[in-house]
């Protein structure tokens, strides 16, 4: 799916250097990632976006258990 407006040169120059640095991105997920950065979204929104787009559910810590507790104690004085 390409975006509705072709890359500006600019935009195409960060797209290359991001494939460079090894990260494979569809031209129009690129688009929206550059939309939030350039409007100062918060780096979390920026990772609910990701997430969302990836289709992962947001992860939650799973509570610690007593067996997982008395593993580590004693261990840090």
């Amino acid at each position: 799916m390409a975006p509705a407006d072709p890359l500006t040169p600019e935009q195409q120059q960060v797209l290359e250097l991001t494939r460079l640095a090894g990260l494979n991105i569809r031209d129009d997920i690129f688009v929206i990632l550059l939309e939030l950065m350039q409007s100062d979204a918060t780096p979390m929104l920026v990772l609910q976006v990701l997430r969302s787009l990836a289709g992962v559910a947001p992860q939650s810590s799973p509570p610690a258990t007593a067996s997982a507790r008395s593993s580590f104690s004693g261990r840090f004085t």
